[in-house]
């Protein structure tokens, strides 16, 4: 009994030392000089970087809507990337983003709102109900797609999206086949994963009740019951650094395709160009802008197959795309080393994405 007693001791000492360093998954792994940053103008916030902000953002909009005059009329264009939107490398005071920098930069840019939309490692399916979630609550007339090869690796919704999606707009997602096929697969991993949802199963028992006092007394009693999601979320990146350690795999090391996931991306692409097209919503694509300091992370091959099919894909739906794959130029990314960051640029980087969509961001708000 001693030695149980002292063996759960030291698990519990050891356990509470393993909690007090907070662990976020989405930037664990990046530059601690880079800055994430939100966006207003004139008081109004116009960018959201997670789920939360991103509802507070269309709250805050929907409250302040534009007023036309007889030159410039309120257009609402909803731009989808990913971190590489709201972060930027060496970040000084008076820096701001792109989505800011092109507001700046266009004609009417009090009623030209360019609603910048992004989460870290965003996949297509994400924009895709990104996508259907804000053209329900705002006038959206135009749509900006940042395409990241990388992030179609990735795989449904974030747990976060649980919360995000109302009643009406999963109804919505589920009368179109390719929300139905999201939404199946969402909400089945969901399932549990949140105290709200952990005794769903439950629901009309005795024992619901009984399980989801108890959990709520734990919650506020003990710290490390409430702390089990950012547990699970250090534990899980720390065992990606082993493997990452005992594999070699670094940040220059190839990423293969994953199939399944890509198909899914490409489909949920499809799906979201077909739903503008459908509602009068002009559409933008663009390669994000990678590093060419160090050999690229993607197979050659690979990447140049899925550049031709995304101009297959934009092609039959009537939307532009633009290749910025070299835009930014290697002195505007982050540091040179064996982590080095394929995805985050400088101020300067933002300056010259914004540049490069002006033109053509310009003439979809005059075709309104």
């Amino acid at each position: 009994m001693i030695a149980l007693f002292c063996g759960l001791a030291l698990a519990a000492v050891a356990l509470v030392a393993y909690d007090y360093a907070k662990v976020d998954p989405t930037t664990f792994d990046l530059d601690p000089a880079m800055i994430e940053v939100a966006e207003s103008w004139n008081g109004v916030t116009f960018t959201g970087s997670y789920p939360e902000a991103i509802a507070s953002m269309i709250a805050a909009q929907a409250g302040n809507r534009p007023v036309d005059t007889e030159r410039c009329k309120a257009f609402d264009i909803l731009w989808l990337g990913n971190s590489q939107l709201h972060f930027i490398e060496n970040f000084e005071k008076g820096q701001h983003s792109a989505p800011y920098l092109l507001r700046r930069l266009l004609e009417c840019p009090d009623t030209t709102v360019p609603l910048g939309v992004s989460l870290p490692h965003a996949n297509l399916q994400e924009q895709y109900v990104l996508t259907r979630l804000v053209h329900r609550r705002l006038p959206v007339r135009g749509i900006i797609v940042q395409l990241s090869f990388d992030d179609l690796r990735e795989d449904g919704l974030r747990d976060d999206f649980g919360q995000l999606l109302d009643a009406a707009d999963r109804a919505a997602l589920r009368a179109d086949p390719v929300g139905q096929a999201i939404m199946a697969k969402a909400e089945s991993q969901w399932q549990g994963r949140d105290a709200g949802e952990e005794s769903a199963a439950l629901a009309g028992f005795l024992q619901k009740k009984l399980e989801d006092t108890i959990n709520l007394k734990l919650t506020e009693n003990w710290r490390l019951w409430a702390d089990r999601k950012w547990l699970r979320s250090r534990l899980l990146i720390d065992l990606y650094g082993i493997r990452n350690a005992a594999l070699g795999i670094r940040s220059t090391t190839i990423r293969p395709l994953i199939p399944d996931r890509y198909a899914a991306n490409m489909t949920a692409l499809r799906g979201l160009l077909r739903y503008a097209a459908s509602n009068d919503i002009r559409t933008l694509l663009y390669v994000a802008p990678i590093r060419h300091d160090l050999a690229s992370p993607y197979d050659p091959k690979e990447y140049e197959t899925w550049k031709r099919e995304v101009g297959e894909i934009s092609h039959a739906y009537g939307s532009k795309l633009l290749d910025f794959g070299a835009l930014v130029p290697d002195d505007q990314w982050g540091p040179l080393n064996e982590n080095a960051d394929f995805n985050h640029f400088k101020a300067g980087g933002h300056e010259r994405l914004a540049t490069a969509l002006l033109s053509a961001v310009t003439a979809m708000s005059r075709s309104q």
